[in-house]
Protein backbone atom coordinates (compact mmCIF):
# COMPACT_ATOMS: atom_id res chain seq x y z
CA UNK A 1 0.00 0.00 0.00
CA UNK A 2 1.43 3.49 -0.86
CA UNK A 3 1.66 6.68 1.45
CA UNK A 4 -1.17 8.89 0.79
CA UNK A 5 1.04 12.28 0.74
CA UNK A 6 -1.86 15.27 2.01
CA UNK A 7 0.15 18.93 2.75
CA UNK A 8 -0.17 20.65 4.93
CA UNK A 9 -0.73 19.49 8.83
CA UNK A 10 -3.88 17.47 7.50
CA UNK A 11 -2.26 14.27 6.97
CA UNK A 12 -3.00 12.59 10.32
CA UNK A 13 -6.64 13.32 10.13
CA UNK A 14 -6.94 11.89 6.87
CA UNK A 15 -4.69 8.49 7.62
CA UNK A 16 -7.21 8.33 10.78
CA UNK A 17 -10.37 8.91 8.72
CA UNK A 18 -9.31 6.30 5.96
CA UNK A 19 -8.89 4.05 8.72
CA UNK A 20 -11.96 4.53 10.19
CA UNK A 21 -13.75 4.03 6.82
CA UNK A 22 -11.83 0.62 6.22
CA UNK A 23 -13.35 -0.63 9.71
CA UNK A 24 -16.74 0.54 8.19
CA UNK A 25 -16.45 -1.18 5.00
CA UNK A 26 -15.33 -4.54 6.93
CA UNK A 27 -18.55 -4.44 9.07
CA UNK A 28 -21.03 -6.60 7.40
CA UNK A 29 -24.31 -4.65 9.26
CA UNK A 30 -22.74 -1.13 7.88
CA UNK A 31 -22.06 -2.13 4.38
CA UNK A 32 -25.48 -3.90 3.63
CA UNK A 33 -27.35 -0.55 5.31
CA UNK A 34 -24.91 1.68 3.24
CA UNK A 35 -25.63 0.05 -0.16
CA UNK A 36 -29.48 -0.44 0.74
CA UNK A 37 -29.48 3.39 1.70
CA UNK A 38 -27.73 4.18 -1.71
CA UNK A 39 -30.23 2.03 -3.47
CA UNK A 40 -33.19 3.69 -2.17
CA UNK A 41 -32.38 6.95 -3.53
CA UNK A 42 -33.64 7.97 -7.02
CA UNK A 43 -31.01 9.75 -8.13
CA UNK A 44 -28.64 6.69 -7.84
CA UNK A 45 -28.48 5.19 -11.19
CA UNK A 46 -27.51 2.75 -12.68
CA UNK A 47 -23.93 3.82 -13.58
CA UNK A 48 -23.01 4.76 -10.10
CA UNK A 49 -24.31 1.20 -8.38
CA UNK A 50 -21.84 -0.39 -11.07
CA UNK A 51 -19.23 2.36 -10.07
CA UNK A 52 -20.27 1.75 -6.16
CA UNK A 53 -20.11 -2.13 -6.65
CA UNK A 54 -16.18 -1.84 -8.59
CA UNK A 55 -15.28 0.39 -5.69
CA UNK A 56 -16.85 -2.10 -3.00
CA UNK A 57 -15.06 -4.91 -4.88
CA UNK A 58 -11.84 -3.23 -5.28
CA UNK A 59 -11.83 -2.19 -1.34
CA UNK A 60 -12.54 -6.00 -0.37
CA UNK A 61 -9.97 -7.64 -2.55
CA UNK A 62 -8.24 -9.37 -0.22
CA UNK A 63 -11.77 -10.40 1.79
CA UNK A 64 -13.11 -12.31 -1.26
CA UNK A 65 -15.04 -14.41 1.35
CA UNK A 66 -16.15 -11.63 2.74
CA UNK A 67 -17.87 -9.70 -0.30
CA UNK A 68 -19.14 -13.10 -1.50
CA UNK A 69 -21.20 -13.09 1.78
CA UNK A 70 -22.28 -9.30 1.79
CA UNK A 71 -22.97 -10.11 -2.36
CA UNK A 72 -25.38 -13.30 -1.36
CA UNK A 73 -27.39 -10.97 1.47
CA UNK A 74 -28.10 -8.59 -1.37
CA UNK A 75 -29.32 -11.12 -4.09
CA UNK A 76 -31.47 -12.78 -1.08
CA UNK A 77 -32.92 -9.46 -0.78
CA UNK A 78 -33.15 -8.79 -4.18
CA UNK A 79 -34.94 -12.36 -5.13
CA UNK A 80 -36.98 -11.46 -1.88
CA UNK A 81 -38.25 -8.22 -2.97
CA UNK A 82 -38.64 -9.69 -6.69
CA UNK A 83 -40.96 -12.39 -5.41
CA UNK A 84 -43.22 -10.28 -3.10
CA UNK A 85 -43.61 -7.66 -6.23
CA UNK A 86 -44.48 -10.87 -8.82
CA UNK A 87 -42.47 -9.46 -11.72
CA UNK A 88 -41.44 -11.77 -14.49
CA UNK A 89 -37.87 -13.63 -13.05
CA UNK A 90 -36.42 -12.41 -16.60
CA UNK A 91 -36.53 -9.05 -15.13
CA UNK A 92 -34.49 -10.13 -11.89
CA UNK A 93 -31.17 -9.73 -13.03
CA UNK A 94 -31.22 -7.11 -15.85
CA UNK A 95 -29.43 -4.04 -16.14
Amino acid sequence: MTTLEVPGVGQAGVEKALKQLAQLVNNRVFLLAFIRTLELQRSFSMRDRGYLASLVMTALQGRLEYATDVLKHLLADLIARNLESKNHPKLLLRR
